[in-house]
């Protein structure tokens, strides 16, 4: 009762604070504050040939009104807002302002669509002029899904953990199923069917992890500070990317300032980081970013029970970004870092001594702007992960090696009153495993193998008459490792009615082509076919002055799903046996339905964030045996709301709370008396329910150019004990499974320091 009583006056002081007064946008950038402005609700296009990222909000708008206040921010710099189709506001200059600019670049057309490009300096300035609608913190109009902008992710995101995915794991329809781990779940999709773009480029290997447990811990090999935008898509939506069957989480880097130099330091947490970013080159045609991060000692920064591993973790970014010319920009990126055990705090028996992890990703981009509103983007990629344990010193236990390079190359044109997006990739794929007989279920397996990935797709996007838009495409791709072909066509509508209310409908299917280790391993199956999955939603959204709601109704079908190859021991007629080790074959087809409510805040600026509740109801049916079960990830009830408040005295005060019911834990179990044993149904015994809390707060201090920002958390308010899967054992005697169930992070308090340096 008290959880539930701290929850509702979480929602009494959240939907309070949508009533609240306006940000304070001094200071800010002005695209940065026309996307708090689109977070409130304001359907706002613009572009960053009008407005450049030299332009700065210098007074604080008196209106109180986010309309009129966008209107006194537009003002200041001679532009003004027009009606523009299906209700949004398009940013145009002002005839009537006269303010400095660029003789050279002219306004573009109301009704052509434009993208973000970079501020212009001189002639040779490179700009664009495809169609980019963004609303960063609202619901996607056609797709299910959300976007957070860079601001968001950081001041969302957890200090004390690191992180850069942390805001993500409160989102609407996640299951965040281990405070000590990166991955997530989205409608019962376990984490391997998660697709991970990195500006561009779909991997899942960025991450600090230790090779060879299950109950590892792991964590993103970025933090917030360095992301741009993040933007997660569930159900049917374009999938340009990769062959995933579940959700799809892009990401981008953020760009460095074309205006100044600037240099922040940051400590807290569990690691310290450096930043530094500025133009690049003397007509500042161009910028670059670059940062280091590196772990006090380990993480997690506490060990519950002797079985939770710790290691330590250093990694590192850069990008840069220049104009060639005005039709020509390249981009390069690169991504990468180590991390290693710590074995003085994992005393666990019988695993491994010591384990390390690299991984390093490194873009190349090209962007041209072509004759008919045409603009073609090529990149080429290379991405690299290299994991090892080691049981004793000086002895190899365990290698793993996964390296992909490749190129892609897409074309964006505005035809027919709306946006295609055709494009092609091609990656060459290699993998590496050496493995020993380490721990209590890994394979003795060792192999080498090189494949081949094509892929081609096209979208269409178009606003129809009525106040209705319209999406449709289709992707097509093989893979040499299984020797098949999937398509994945998609369909997304979404029609503006009266009084504030839309309806919005998707419909796609999704593949995935089995993993390297399914197919070429020693428990592999050279026969698999590629899993396969049908998504439909259908939803219905409701916007009032201060508040926007959504609700969604979700199915989707799988058919041909993986099954691992042993389940470990189980009763057969009241014997305890543990079955033979079987390949991987496709024999689960399965079902995730349920419904999603979102609420965001609309006409405020002051408050950023969102409350979402989800019910899904996730089973499986094996095809040979005939058995259904709950599925491994089926979480029937989740509630996350993810919140912050901006203070006067630039003070940000923010909530966390995500609160769930308890996973399945994977096997044949049954429970008597508190004792787990070994049972003759799968997936039958849950962890207990899940709910945390967490309280964050900074202040923002200002000198000169300069700024200091304190921050403090308080992790797990309530210091729940919360449980998640472990890597247990059975004792083969009499039944009894030990180890399957861990404590997750308790109580703890976090405070750090940030320090901005600009010139």
């Amino acid at each position: 009762m008290r959880h539930v009583a701290w929850i509702l006056a979480l929602v009494v002081c959240w939907t309070s604070a949508a009533a609240a007064g306006p940000h304070a946008f001094r200071g800010q950038r002005l695209d940065d504050a026309l996307r708090l402005l689109q977070r409130t609700g304001l359907p706002i296009i613009f572009s960053s040939e009008i407005v450049t990222a030299d332009m700065r909000v210098t007074s604080e708008p008196r209106a109180t009104n986010t309309r009129d206040i966008l209107n006194e921010l537009l003002a200041a710099h001679g532009l003004k807002a027009e009606a523009g189709p299906g209700g949004t506001l398009l940013v145009v200059r002002d005839p009537r302002a006269v303010r400095r600019s660029p003789a050279h670049i002219s306004p573009p057309r109301t009704d052509e669509p434009v993208t973000p490009s970079r501020a212009p300096t001189d002639g040779a300035t490179f700009t664009d002029r495809v169609i980019v609608h963004a609303a960063d913190g609202q619901v996607e109009p056609a797709a299910s899904g959300m976007a957070l902008d860079g601001r968001t992710l950081r001041a969302m995101s957890n200090p004390a953990q690191s992180d850069g995915l942390d805001a993500v794991r409160a989102m609407p329809g996640v299951a965040a199923d281990d405070d000590f781990r990166a991955d997530f779940s989205v409608r019962g999709s376990p984490y391997r069917q998660i697709g991970i773009v990195v500006d561009g480029v779909a991997t899942r290997w960025l991450q600090h992890t230790v090779y060879g447990r299950k109950d590892a811990s792991s964590l993103s090999m970025f933090g917030s500070g360095i992301l741009d935008r993040g933007t997660l898509q569930s159900g049917a939506f374009p999938r340009l990317y990769d062959e995933t069957l579940g959700a799809q989480l892009d990401l981008s880097i953020k760009e460095g300032s074309r205006d100044t130099t600037h240099f922040a330091g940051l400590a807290g947490g569990t690691s310290a980081a450096f930043l530094a970013d500025g133009p690049l080159g003397s007509n500042r045609r161009g910028s670059w970013t670059a940062g280091v991060r590196n772990s006090y000692r380990s993480w997690p920064p506490e060990t519950r029970s002797p079985q939770d591993s710790a290691f330590a973790f250093a990694d590192m970014h850069a990008k840069l970004v220049y104009d060639v010319t005005a039709t020509q920009q390249v981009t390069v990126t690169a991504l990468g870092g180590r991390s290693t055990l710590d074995t003085m705090d994992d005393p666990f028996d019988g695993a491994f001594g010591a384990g390390t992890d690299r991984a390093a990703l490194v873009t190349a981009g090209w962007q041209s702007t072509l004759p008919a509103r045409t603009v073609l983007r090529q990149r080429l990629f290379y991405v690299g992960q290299q994991l090892a344990s080691t049981p004793a010193p000086h002895e190899v236990g365990s290698r793993l090696v996964n390296r992909a390079i490749g190129y892609r190359a897409d074309a964006m044109r505005g035809v027919l009153g709306g946006v295609l997006d055709a494009g092609a990739e091609l990656s060459a794929l290699s993998a590496v495993r050496d493995r020993a007989l380490v721990g209590r279920t890994a394979l003795l397996d060792a192999f080498t193998a090189t494949w081949a990935t094509h892929a081609a797709f096209v979208d269409f996007a178009r606003m129809l008459p009525g106040r209705a838009s319209f999406e449709a495409g289709a992707r097509a791709s093989d893979s040499t490792l299984v020797r098949d072909r999937a398509v994945s066509p998609w369909i997304l509508t979404s029609v503006r009615l009266a009084r504030g209310w839309t309806v919005k409908a998707s419909a796609g299917s999704s593949h995935q082509f089995p993993d390297v280790d399914a197919v070429m391993g020693a428990a592999g199956s050279p026969s698999l076919v590629p899993e396969a999955a049908t998504h439909v939603d259908v939803g219905i959204a409701r916007q009032w002055a201060r508040l926007m709601w959504q609700t969604t109704a979700f199915t989707r079908v799988e058919r041909h799903i993986l099954r691992a190859p042993a389940d470990g021991w189980r009763l057969a007629d009241g014997v305890l046996v543990q079955p033979p080790i079987t390949p991987f074959h496709n024999a689960l087809t399965g079902s995730s339905r349920g419904v999603e409510i979102i609420v965001t805040p609309r006409e405020t600026t002051r408050l950023a964030g969102w409350m979402s509740y989800t019910f899904a109801a996730t089973r499986q049916t094996d095809a040979t045996t005939g058995e259904t079960f709950a599925a491994d990830f089926d979480r029937r009830h989740a509630f996350n709301a993810d919140g912050f408040v901006t203070l006067p005295r630039q003070m940000v005060v923010g909530l966390v709370v995500r609160a769930a019911s308890g996973l399945p834990i994977p096997g044949y179990f049954t429970a008597t008396n508190g004792t787990l044993l070994v049972g003759d149904r799968r997936n039958t015994v849950r962890l207990p329910p899940y709910i945390r809390l967490d309280a964050r707060m900074q202040r923002t201090f200002f000198a000169s150019r300069h700024a200091v920002t304190l921050f403090g958390e308080l992790l797990n308010v309530f210091d729940a004990d919360n449980r998640g899967i472990g890597d247990g054992v059975v004792d083969p005697i009499i039944g009894i499974a030990s180890g399957f169930m861990r404590s997750l992070s308790p109580r703890r308090a976090t405070f750090g320091i940030q320090l901005d340096l600009s010139r």
